[in-house]
């Protein structure tokens, strides 16, 4: 974990700013902790090292961890041969095309994620509508991934990837109150510790202030 250096003026101005419009907006939860996560101060980001991955997987220095490596185009790993195969195999199964279409999803090919949910058999899981949510947003169509994040909620309230992206989604309409919402429907499960409360929070420092940093939802 990294430790912030002394500020500069101009750093701890813009804090104060950002805290001050955070608490303007009611994510009173946020205002303390804006000094962290908006990169208030002059510091050393994370070192990533890297680690050893199992075969099928690489390593990740966004996520800090292996991540699934998808096969290409007309293949899916198989979780019981342990190797890529067609995808029109008997021997595929919904959790291998849910676990390729993570990995297409994760490599930004939205297009093939949802051509791989669609070959699912069983449709009405939050998992799958969520992916499905989330691969529709990020292709532009952003009503119809609010659609779908609504429909995996409402199968299981406590799915918190899906209140993390329906927030996100919400972000880009600059619906504030909406977003506030789902943060706190986060918070009342799991604390302001869990990893989906951290990601929605950075998100909203990133809308606020307009500083991307390279970092997109």
């Amino acid at each position: 974990m990294w430790k912030p250096r002394s500020s500069t003026p101009a750093s701890t101005g813009r804090c104060m700013w950002l805290g001050a419009m955070l608490l303007l907006l009611g994510v009173a939860a946020l205002g303390g902790r804006a000094f962290a996560d908006a990169d208030c101060w002059d510091s050393e980001p994370p070192k990533a090292t890297k680690s050893k991955c199992p075969a099928g997987y690489k390593y990740s220095a966004k996520k800090k961890g292996c991540t699934k490596v998808s096969c290409g185009m007309g293949r899916v790993w198989s979780g019981e041969e342990q190797a890529c195969i067609g995808n029109h195999s008997a021997a595929l199964t919904d959790q291998d095309f849910y676990t390729e279409a993570r990995a297409r999803a994760d490599e930004g090919r939205f297009h093939e994620a949802l051509d791989l949910l669609a070959r699912i058999k069983k449709q009405e899981q939050p998992r799958v509508l969520n992916m499905i949510g989330y691969s529709t947003r990020k292709l532009g169509d952003l009503d119809k991934g609010l659609e779908c994040y609504h429909k995996a909620l409402a199968l299981d309230p406590d799915y918190l990837l899906a209140r993390e992206y329906l927030g996100e989604g919400y972000l880009q309409k600059g619906d504030l109150v909406q977003v506030k919402g789902q943060l706190m429907e986060i918070a009342e499960r799991c604390g302001n510790s869990c990893e989906e409360y951290d990601k929605l929070e950075k998100a909203i420092v990133v809308f606020v202030t307009g500083d991307d940093a390279g970092t997109t939802y």
